[in-house]
């Protein structure tokens, strides 16, 4: 059966340049979102634990805002796109993807 609707047409379907372009643009946003939440975790674990005391210790709404501020910067550093991570996490997704079911890993 050589219809639109045989394996071979799907095949040819899925192997397009427009669904090879999407399925890039989607790993491509992925890697960048990985790599923004990255960021932005080390971000948090990089402050340092608030000894002060008194007028100036942290309040509760500096715990609450430094965690947006920590994802909003992690997210800026990674549409910057200087540390090389969206790339090498988007290769990794791309290799992946174009690997035979059951090849090894």
């Amino acid at each position: 059966m050589n219809g639109p609707n045989s394996l071979a047409a799907v095949g040819a379907v899925t192997a397009s340049p427009a669904a090879h372009h999407s399925s890039n643009a989607r790993f491509h946003r992925a890697a960048q979102q990985f790599q923004a939440m990255f960021m932005g975790e080390m971000l948090r674990m990089a402050h340092p634990a608030s000894k002060a005391t008194g007028v100036f210790a942290a309040g509760d709404g500096e715990k609450v805002w430094q965690g947006f501020m920590d994802q909003a910067l992690g997210e800026a550093v990674a549409a910057n796109g200087n540390t090389g991570l969206t790339s090498v996490i988007e290769k990794a997704l791309n290799a992946a993807a174009h690997q035979p079911p059951g090849a090894a890993k």
